[in-house]
């Protein structure tokens, strides 16, 4: 399952949203989220628990600078993602568009896909927030 957030402009340059997408694999630089807990860093990541529920690994995978940031997501119940933060240089702004592709069973996605896009679309949002 592959989901895109809506693709914001930013009043920044490409190079600063970089930095700041590339800070969320320091688990020190990642704001507060409700229903995330046990925040522990691991080489390039984080760990952490959502909702008492499902413990998840996120690890950098891939880095262009100014352009493309990836990161990759497991989890202890065998569902498998990836997160990608893609950055258009504007000239002194920039533009970003987050994307997610899980593992998701056929028979799950319904459940989890609306969920999932109100958070990247909020998530980008908060990025946004971040940066003014």
């Amino acid at each position: 399952m592959k989901l895109n957030s809506n693709k914001e402009n930013i009043a920044a340059a490409a190079s600063t949203v970089y930095n700041v997408l590339l800070s969320f694999s320091k688990s020190d630089s990642v704001p507060p989220i409700p229903q995330v807990s046990d925040w522990k860093s691991v080489d390039n990541g984080f760990e952490c628990t959502i909702s008492n529920m499902i413990k998840c690994r996120i690890q950098l995978a891939e880095q262009v600078p100014y352009s493309r940031i990836v990161y990759q997501i497991s989890t202890d119940k065998g569902i498998n993602a990836s997160a990608c933060g893609l950055i258009e240089d504007n000239g002194g702004q920039c533009s970003l568009q987050l994307t997610a592709e899980a593992d998701v069973p056929l028979f799950v996605q319904p459940m989890v896909k609306g969920p999932l896009q109100q958070a990247l679309n909020r998530a980008i949002l908060k990025i946004k927030e971040i940066l003014f």
